[in-house]
């Protein structure tokens, strides 16, 4: 009769931990999948970033570092280009006809960071907004861990960052994810 209870207990110990070794399984698969989607999309938004300044001499975009989607937009001539991109594929582009050219002129990066980070705390495990301008032969990319939804709602001195403060909240890049 002892003997009984004691195998029936190993069979009860051999389910439990055939239970929990399958859901760990499954909880690694999942977020390797997670982690291999979000590497995709950063490498798409980086890819389109780069063809977008190829393209136009500018390139902008919006990311969150645990997300699927991004935001990526250039200006031209006479108008602004923007994709959203989700899982790694561009999921939506729109073009719109831009009324004011984007202006460079007295365009300062670190007058920029300076502004951005007093405004908007850094923050270092979130959102990202980020661009690659070509002024007069001179490239500029900088990249700023910032809360987007602060980003959006100040006012700055510089017109450069107005512009595309601007643009993101008229033509709502940020808030169709």
């Amino acid at each position: 009769m002892e003997r009984l209870c004691k195998d029936g207990g190993a069979k009860e110990m051999r389910k439990s931990f055939l239970m929990v070794l399958l859901f760990s399984l499954c909880l690694l698969v999942s977020c390797s999948a997670t982690n291999y989607v979000i590497k995709k999309n950063r490498y798409l938004t980086n890819k389109e970033v780069e063809l977008l300044f190829q393209k136009n001499g500018n390139a902008f975009y919006l990311s969150s570092t645990y997300s699927y989607f991004s935001f990526v937009w250039s200006y031209n001539e006479d108008s602004v280009e923007i994709f959203r991109l989700r899982k790694g594929i561009i999921k939506q582009k729109q073009v719109f006809k831009e009324k004011e050219n984007i202006q460079y002129a007295g365009f300062s990066l670190e007058d920029i960071e300076t502004e951005l980070y007093q405004k908007c705390a850094l923050e270092l495990d979130g959102d990202a907004f980020g661009f690659i301008i070509d002024d007069d032969g001179k490239r500029y990319k900088a990249d700023f861990a910032v809360d987007i939804k602060c980003l959006k709602q100040q006012k700055y001195n510089s017109v450069f960052l107005n512009k595309i403060i601007n643009d993101i909240n008229y033509y709502n890049i940020w808030d169709n994810k």
